[in-house]
């Protein structure tokens, strides 16, 4: 568990000296040593998440006796993993759709409706060239194992607009209010030269330019600056939550007891520890024990009325499995995480229980998204003022986030809801909102019905349809 050193750093008095003062080396480093802390703590967990022997408490156990060669099994359940894989899959598992609004509002924001066009164009160009599905992927699992992700938008060698994540161990944000909105950012991040020598480098960034830092940690050096070409700081933190923390850090105790507890189990199954040889009356050196648990068979003479039997031991094993039970239970119910073991998943399963199932992941994801909503309007400002150098006009408030959960949908049962709620006189906008959970916009689809109904041609209308035909003499 977090100490209280271990959270991320208040970095208020900073702003405050950096406003006055101006950025130099020597705050470049109180900064970055302000959020080692942090920064340990995360990578622990990022590291504990790709199974790196030394950062799974399992794989670092030692056995409980001194012996010439102990049975120590170290097995890993990967609940961790599981917990983070499945609010990533469920959250992003289908692609947040990006676009800029089509209406009367956004024309009047953006200029016309040539400008509206451009700025379509425009963000689904950006949307296509860095690949959001990938990026906003990334960007949950790093949040989901750590409390927080970093995104970075930058220009590159073609002039275009790009952005990426980067790591949490990397990324510390300077912000008045919160870390989705900075108002200054550094990145820091480990490399090697040619002769395999660690060398760090370091970022520093405000509303106008890059500042770049090269050397060790405790003696960094100020090596340029250059313009990063937007008219707010570039890199901006995306929280999990606003406490800042991993989904799967409240059950790691959980996750460790468990793992123990197999593995406790299977030395015992291993060492035959739940039966005892018995050498009654026999005289036996240790090289014949040795040979015997080899092979499985001896021979003696029974001169002595000696006898060979098994002390058998009386194993609760309903008590351990119970025991087992219980923790993973609990590992799925404070993490916020379906257990897909369970029944209620079973193919007769009606979505009604399915959602109520859901509940606790759908409120943990329901948290994510807010941050989400409120690091793409940023995301979208900075975009903005790039697009702006290139004559290009969006309004970030016009650009639309919509997010789709991977949840398989019922469409049978919920049309026959929705049919029989319109049969019981509610009105259509009633009945597709209560009843259809794919429609996000109930005013887009009452207008895309109105158009579809003004586009079909009236059955009653009066007229001829053979008054364009002319007829000849002879019936042609």
């Amino acid at each position: 568990m977090r100490e209280k050193i271990d959270l991320y750093p208040d970095y208020s008095a900073y702003i405050n000296y950096i406003d006055n003062n101006g950025i130099s080396t020597r705050i470049i480093q109180k900064i970055i040593n302000k959020h080692r802390y942090n920064r340990k703590y995360n990578k622990d967990l990022y590291e504990r998440y790709q199974a790196i022997a030394n950062k799974v408490p399992i794989f670092e156990r030692e056995p409980r006796f001194d012996e010439k060669a102990p049975i120590n099994n170290k097995i890993n359940d990967d609940f961790f993993g599981e917990i983070v894989d499945f609010k990533v899959g469920y959250f992003v598992g289908k692609p947040i759709a990006y676009s800029y609004s089509r209406t009367d509002e956004s024309e009047e924001a953006t200029g016309g409706k040539e400008a509206v066009n451009k700025a379509r164009k425009a963000i689904s160009d950006f949307v296509t060239r860095n690949n959001m599905f990938d990026v906003d992927m990334e960007i949950t699992k790093y949040a989901s194992i750590c409390g927080y992700s970093g995104r970075l938008l930058y220009i590159d060698l073609e002039g275009n607009e790009r952005v990426m994540p980067v790591a949490p161990y990397e990324t510390i944000v300077l912000s008045d209010t919160e870390i989705t909105e900075p108002k200054y950012a550094v990145r820091y991040y480990e490399t090697r030269d040619i002769n395999d020598n660690i060398l760090w480098k370091a970022e520093f960034y405000d509303s106008a330019d890059i500042y770049y830092y090269e050397g060790q940690l405790s003696g960094l050096k100020f090596i340029k600056k250059k313009p990063h070409l937007f008219d707010y700081c570039p890199l901006q933190g995306i929280p999990n939550n606003r406490e800042m923390l991993g989904d799967a850090e409240k059950v790691l105790s959980l996750i460790d007891a468990y793992d123990r507890t197999m593995s406790d189990n299977s030395n015992d199954i291993e060492s035959f520890s739940n039966a005892y040889m018995i050498f009654e009356n026999i005289n036996l050196t240790e090289e014949e024990v040795r040979e015997a648990q080899k092979t499985g068979s001896f021979s003696f003479y029974n001169s002595s009325g000696g006898r060979v039997y098994f002390l058998t031991k009386d194993v609760n094993d309903t008590f351990s499995e119970n025991h087992l039970n219980r923790i993973e239970d609990n590992i799925y119910r404070f993490s916020k995480t379906p257990n897909l073991t369970d029944e209620t998943f079973g193919n007769g399963a009606s979505g009604v229980s399915l959602k109520f199932k859901l509940t606790g992941l759908e409120t943990k994801c329901g948290m994510f998204q807010a941050k989400m909503q409120s690091a793409g309007i940023y995301m979208f400002k900075v975009l903005a003022s790039g697009l702006r150098k290139r004559t290009i006009k969006i309004d970030p408030l016009q650009c639309i986030m919509e997010f789709t959960r991977n949840f398989p949908l019922d469409l049978l049962s919920e049309a026959q809801a929705a049919q029989q709620l319109i049969a019981a006189g509610l009105p259509k906008e009633v009945a597709f909102t209560s009843a259809l959970s794919f429609i996000d916009d109930i005013d887009y689809v009452m207008r895309l019905i109105e158009q579809e109904k003004n586009s079909i041609p009236p059955l009653t209308e009066d007229y001829n349809a053979y008054d364009d035909f002319e007829y000849s003499e002879n019936g042609d």
